[in-house]
């Protein structure tokens, strides 16, 4: 078989240092000597040749798209020599300091402000990549905003020292190389390691969840006690479960840690009121989210942990030269947050409605919002790659259409991609394409991603690709939703029964209670209600926090005009108790105003029906095969001699209808390369990566020699092989084709095709020479 699938597998571009014993940073830090909120950094340094040097600490950082200036919060740097004399530090700016006379130079130190709580400073450094000092309670090490780096010295490996409080233990996806009741000690091998370290030492409040290969732990730090690690491992549990099944059966690392951090309401941290959220990690997250009852945080912990979760695909294992070769002394964007931050986010949602953890008219809800939010709050005629390059700039008040538009981008492009592939071939397929192309080690230019795309998929993904997203164009949504027999309203009026125009969410002891802001409607003032009353049931269904959505739903269906709309509520009487109350109404609806509303056709096209299928379903529509000449798999002769014949011919379109004839719907194909590397894809991939190549160039493969095991209606076949450019010319490769077949419906299929060429010091064996 042709052999260019199996060349998408590279050596990585990122080169270990080749350090000695010396060319090391050891950095020490006390948690028990914490002064004035801040804590003394001891580093020895690493051999520095030159007579002087800079010292950093970074301008901005992997995942946060604004400028942190961590440097702000660090003060009196100093450097000596081994003989513990002083040597001269100028601080060049907010970030950077020289030092001379760094030939001689064996430590330094300098002190490190806590972010949390620096009221006193201006600052853009969010909270979930910040650090944390407060003694007896929580120390939150995000290292940013501890270590530095010297110039030109940020690939020696980092080995740093932490002495700990007692009673307080850390949670980290980083496994200490030494851990004892005192002091912990670990090792990275450069400085992108270790910034992608958070460490979170507390009091324990841990659990650990076991999702197929992956170790996932989960630490709460909860002032309140009002979240704890057990309760959201048992949340993350479906979800993860969901992501391995998403992934192909396995998790991308063994390994990954949830640090969750909840503040107090009304904690006076530096940080602007409201702001919180979490930052990604190849191997964990950081949160900081506010205290408050479990259930009335959940929809929101599974969606975030989901997203940050899911940042493992895209940009930390898929992303351009700017991400994996980050500039920490500038910003340095890439032109592709929609890849970034939007597919992750569409990811996130789209994996729970395909293994069933919200209902498909709920995945639709939530692209709707995400319609009426980009199109309401930001600037739709922007195009999307020149919103990235100036997100932390020009166009800084536009980056949150990454998690709007940015998603609605990645789910167009999935409805297109099953569209064309008659449902077998989606983003998530795309996604795992790119990472064998590309993986955690080796870059892309940011000019050339549609084009790989382009290569990978098909020309119309191309053309969307720089029409809607490096274009202006505003994305027809009706178009690309009706792929899947999806209509889509711009605008909706319809007449709907009233709860009140209340707001409902779960109270500290998980009851649905009515809640700010309060502003009932004229049946909800009928009603009576009053801010803060527990809802027990309506109409005799019970109201509670888990199928809240789904219970009034099912009240709505069975309401009508002018009978009775009974809640029974609890009201807090003046001795502090509760009173059961009944409130009653008659029934009645109010005009209600639908913006981008997203809804199902009822009675979709067969296309329309597969595509559906694929997109929102775990169980993906049975790829629908051509059906085969009767003389092309009668026999096994037959199948593997029409095998060679479909892809040889002349420079041109081969017939790929007869090509996929050959195969069970849920057959693959593999290419071995030097190096032990393995290219695995479906017959449809294997069609759009080798066909444009067709198109090019002659291709003529010959077996060679043939050797068939046969048992009932299984057989394998090796074949060899060899081909030409040209018939009758030079032979360019010999390998042999390893070949599963399977007998069924009276014909012969393909299940497995995979191959080895003769190149990395393999030879074809003598009985395969024809």
């Amino acid at each position: 078989m042709l052999k260019h699938l199996s060349k998408l597998l590279s050596c990585g571009l990122l080169l270990a240092g080749t350090a000695g014993a010396q060319d090391r940073y050891r950095y020490t830090i006390d948690l028990n000597a914490l002064h004035n909120d801040a804590l003394t950094v001891e580093l020895q340094v690493p051999r520095v040749k030159a007579g002087s040097t800079t010292f950093s600490m970074p301008k901005i950082i992997p995942g946060t798209y604004v400028v942190a200036d961590y440097g702000k919060f660090v003060h009196d740097v100093k450097a000596f020599d081994a003989a513990g004399k002083a040597l001269p530090v100028k601080q060049l700016n907010v970030n950077q300091w020289r030092i001379s006379g760094s030939d001689r130079m064996a430590r330094i130190r300098y002190e490190v402000e806590d972010i949390f709580d620096a009221t006193g400073t201006k600052h853009q450094i969010y909270p979930m990549a910040a650090t944390n000092f407060e003694a007896g309670k929580n120390f939150s090490l995000n290292f940013p905003g501890l270590f530095g780096y010297l110039e030109g010295l940020r690939n020696l490996p980092f080995d740093f020292t932490v002495t700990k409080p007692a009673g307080m233990w850390a949670s980290s996806a980083l496994t200490p190389v030494r851990s004892s009741v005192n002091e912990d000690a670990y090792s990275v091998p450069n400085l992108d390691e270790l910034y992608n370290y958070p460490v979170m030492y507390t009091v324990p409040d841990t659990a650990s969840v076991q999702v197929g290969n992956c170790t996932v732990l989960v630490s709460v730090y909860s002032p309140g006690k009002q979240v704890h690690a057990s309760q959201i491992a048992g949340w993350m549990s479906d979800l993860l479960n969901a992501a391995r099944q998403y992934l192909g059966g396995r998790l991308p690392a063994d390994r990954y840690a949830f640090l969750y951090y909840f503040h107090e309401r009304g904690a006076k941290h530096s940080f602007p009121p409201g702001l919180g959220g979490a930052l990604e990690h190849p191997t964990s997250s950081y949160y900081y989210l506010p205290d408050a009852p479990a259930e009335e945080l959940r929809e929101g912990i599974v969606d975030m942990s989901s997203h940050e979760f899911f940042h493992i695909i895209t940009p930390l294992t898929i992303s351009s030269r700017e991400v994996k070769e980050f500039n920490f002394d500038k910003a340095v964007m890439s032109r592709h947050l929609w890849l970034y931050e939007g597919s992750t986010e569409y990811t996130a949602h789209h994996v729970q409605v395909k293994y069933g953890l919200i209902s498909p008219q709920q995945f639709l809800d939530r692209l709707s919002q995400k319609i009426t939010n980009s199109r309401t709050n930001y600037k739709d005629s922007l195009a999307f790659t020149e919103l990235s390059l100036g997100a932390t700039g020009a166009q800084a008040a536009q980056y949150g259409n990454v998690y709007q538009k940015g998603a609605l981008i990645s789910a167009c492009l999935d409805l297109l991609l099953l569209d064309k592939s008659g449902g077998r071939y989606g983003l998530r397929n795309l996604t795992y394409d790119l990472g064998v192309r590309y993986g955690k080690n080796r870059a892309f230019e940011d000019a050339e991603l549609f084009d790989a795309i382009g290569e990978l998929t098909y020309p119309e993904v191309k053309a969307f690709l720089e029409k809607y997203v490096a274009g202006s164009n505003p994305i027809p949504y009706e178009e690309y939703f009706a792929l899947a027999g999806v209509r889509f309203a711009p605008r909706t009026e319809r007449s709907v029964f009233s709860f009140g125009a209340i707001s409902l969410r779960p109270n500290e002891r998980g009851v649905i209670t009515i809640g700010a802001p309060f502003r009932p409607n004229a049946f909800g003032q009928k009603m009576g209600y009053q801010q803060g009353d527990e809802i027990y049931s309506i109409n005799g269904v019970a109201l509670t926090a888990e199928g809240q959505q789904e219970q009034m739903n099912a009240i709505r269906s069975r309401l009508k005009e002018g009978e009775p709309f009974i809640a029974r509520v609890g009201r807090r009487n003046a001795s502090g108790g509760i009173d059961t109350l009944t409130l009653s109404a008659p029934a009645e609806k109010v005009q209600q105003v639908e913006l981008n509303r997203l809804s199902f056709i009822p009675d979709p096209t067969p296309a329309q029906r597969r595509v559906r299928q694929a997109w929102l379903s775990a169980e993906p529509a049975p790829a629908e095969r051509p059906a085969a000449a009767p003389a092309d798999v009668a026999s096994i002769d037959a199948i593997i001699k029409t095998t060679y014949d479909v892809i040889s011919g002349p420079a041109g379109t081969r017939n790929w209808n007869r090509f996929y004839s050959l195969f069970l719907p849920s057959a693959r194909m593999g290419a071995a390369a030097p190096g032990g590397r393995f290219s695995d894809f479906s017959p449809e991939q294997y069609a759009r990566s080798s066909g444009a190549l067709f198109e090019q160039q002659g291709f003529y493969e010959e077996e060679l020699v043939r050797k068939v095991n046969e048992y009932g209606s299984v057989a394998h076949v090796a074949s060899s092989y060899q081909y030409r450019f040209t018939p009758g010319g030079k032979v360019e490769q010999r390998g042999v084709n390893y070949i599963t077949l399977v007998k069924s419906g009276g014909r012969w299929w393909i299940a497995n095709l995979s191959w080895q060429d003769e190149e990395g010091g393999a030879k074809l064996p003598k009985e395969f020479e024809k």
